[in-house]
């Protein structure tokens, strides 16, 4: 599975291309901004996308609004620390699939993308 990271931290990108690596997935590219993931979602195709909420210039609420406009069907797994409801409903009701709190493990990581992908195939 291609998968893109966005997260405006380099460190967490690397733990989750790390994490992917190690369960088999390829890291389709990274971004540190919504607006640079938009751009990049439009030329790597990614078949996942792993996306922070805080973030500067464009946050992952406003991402996942934008995105959807152009794509309703690539799965959007949030991998954050907030967990404010207000945030996390709002999330879910602009079309984010799944929700990671971070820290993370590979384990948590695997269990996700899996359960994604299964209700992607069904």
């Amino acid at each position: 599975m291609r998968v893109l990271i966005v997260d405006d931290s380099q460190t967490m990108r690397l733990l989750q291309r790390a994490a992917l690596e190690q369960l088999g997935h390829e890291c389709a590219g990274e971004a540190a901004d919504g607006a640079e993931a938009l751009e990049m979602a439009e030329t790597c195709k990614p078949d996942l996308i792993l996306l922070d909420l805080r973030m500067p210039v464009m946050d992952g609420l406003t991402f996942v609004k934008a995105f959807r406009q152009r794509d309703r069907h690539t799965p959007v797994i949030v991998v954050t620390s907030e967990t404010e409801k207000p945030r996390v409903i709002e999330a879910f009701r602009l079309g984010v699939t799944d929700f990671l709190v971070k820290p993370f493990t590979p384990d948590s990581l695997a269990r996700r993308i899996d359960d994604t992908s299964r209700r992607a195939a069904g």
